[in-house]
């Protein structure tokens, strides 16, 4: 008796433990081309972005917590992230100052207001809250209204 047992133990083990391994799967991407992508997206990096050109676009199977589908790396350094619709979520300027008229106007003047030595290098908009990085690493949290939350560690 306690060899069935045993044996059956162990084969629901094996299958548990080979069933569990496969959940990599679900996580995929795909490298697209710019026609691929949304026209707002496109028409985004174009206006904002004008003498760069794209370096690697990639598509996911799905979306990131923040909502984010497109992963888009431009020649000059940028790295910005689109929804499904192609509504920028995040840009990273990845040390580059990120264009002005992409900052909420609260946004950007309690920025120069409070550290008017320092620029935005990267501005994520998530579901309740806007979040900058300066170039002095510094992260600032902002309501969606563009006031000013806390200095995030």
């Amino acid at each position: 008796m306690k060899k069935i047992l045993l044996s059956g133990f162990i084969a629901l083990s094996l299958l548990v433990t080979t069933t569990s391994c496969d959940s990599d799967d679900d996580d995929r991407e795909t490298v697209i081309t710019a026609a691929d992508l949304p026209q707002t997206a496109s028409t985004f990096i174009t206006t904002y972005f004008p003498n760069a050109t794209y370096q690697v676009i990639k598509k996911q199977d799905k979306p990131d917590s923040d909502g984010s589908v497109y992963d888009v790396y431009l020649t000059n350094g940028f790295e910005i992230d689109f929804d499904a619709n192609g509504n920028w979520i995040d840009i990273d300027g990845n040390n580059q100052v990120i264009p002005v008229a992409l900052i909420p106007e609260k946004i950007n003047t309690y920025v120069t207001a409070n550290y008017p030595n320092q620029f935005i290098t990267s501005i994520d908009n998530e579901r309740t809250y806007t979040e900058i990085e300066l170039n002095n690493k510094v992260e600032l949290v902002f309501d969606l209204q563009g006031n000013f939350l806390r200095i995030d560690k």
